[in-house]
């Protein structure tokens, strides 16, 4: 059907002001991302070539910065409890929250334990941080006043207390960290298995599949994509952590706590070394960015998002 001249001539032209509706909606959240994250990265990347310091004085020295993170005798240590506080944990909290999900969303599926389960996981996450790391001191404290030597001291009257913060920091600091977390990755994964169709267990149940099979062969592949999520997004916040790390144990004994982000915070904040404190939160997102893109190599992200064979 052929359109009339005269409508063609009269094409329809939309309102300027729908036009500018979209832009005046994203306005705020623009001008906010610009205030709070992309002012302060670009203010953070020139500070790093600069040697500001309590003085306040900006003198532009270079490289300089980065070439004293390669000649900071600390780096080692500091890269290692990195390593072993972000690895550790990140395996752990993924491990428990993903047996947790498969206990509460398919073995105790609808029942009412498995929610309260899944509750009591929840409260370690939203309480506030300070309360939740004294009780973490409480529970560590090196003298007998506290539980976990109270508790020995009651199988052993003549012992002493032992000083945890400073034979095992790193274990306490982990397995804090692992409590905290672990609700975050088991609320994703539960909601993901949730949303897996009863019709695929009923199936697999008629063919005479073990519970086995069903986890392996139908639960673990539809958890890929949450898995993939959960594993970037944890990863990156434990490499970056620091605030448990400050409040628990400032880094000590010695620095045996102590991880790249600690020790950015320590350097420009306690020693008010900014651009050096700069420079080393650079290299924390630089290692962030290199851990994002192996992680999304390894989970075969292009496979992922292509179309199935079934859209095709």
């Amino acid at each position: 059907m052929e359109i009339p001249v005269a409508l063609a001539k009269t094409a329809y032209k939309k309102p300027f002001t729908k036009k500018v509706y979209p832009y005046l909606f994203i306005m705020p959240f623009a001008l906010l991302v610009l205030v709070f994250f992309i002012l302060p990265a670009i203010a953070t990347i020139i500070m790093s070539f600069t040697n500001l310091n309590a003085s306040m004085k900006i003198n532009f020295v270079g490289l300089d910065n980065f070439k004293r993170i390669f000649s900071d005798y600390s780096m080692p240590q500091i890269l290692w409890n990195t390593f072993i506080f972000a690895v550790v944990t990140l395996v752990f909290s993924l491990f428990f929250g993903l047996f947790i999900s498969i206990a509460t969303q398919y073995f105790l599926k609808g029942k009412f334990t498995a929610v309260i389960y899944r509750v009591l996981w929840l409260i370690p996450s939203i309480i506030p941080a300070v309360v939740y790391v004294t009780f973490w001191k409480y529970l560590f404290d090196p003298t007998d006043e506290g539980f976990i030597n109270k508790v020995l001291l009651l199988f052993q009257p003549d012992g002493d207390p032992i000083s945890w913060f400073t034979k095992i920091a790193m274990a306490v600091v982990i397995i804090a960290t692992i409590v905290s977390t672990t609700s975050g990755g088991m609320i994703l994964l539960s909601a993901a298995i949730s949303s897996i169709p009863e019709d695929l267990y009923k199936a697999a149940k008629v063919d005479g599949a073990s519970e086995k099979s069903v986890i392996t062969k139908i639960i673990l592949p539809s958890l890929k994509w949450p898995l993939m999520y959960i594993t970037i997004s944890d990863l990156i916040g434990f490499v970056s952590s620091y605030f448990f790390i400050l409040l628990l144990t400032n880094g000590g004994p010695m620095r045996d706590t102590t991880t790249l982000s600690l020790y950015a915070y320590q350097q420009a904040f306690n020693l008010k070394y900014y651009g050096y404190g700069a420079a080393l939160s650079l290299v924390v997102v630089l290692i962030s960015l290199i851990l994002t893109l192996w992680l999304l190599r390894l989970f075969d992200f292009d496979e992922m998002i292509k179309p199935s064979r079934i859209e095709d």
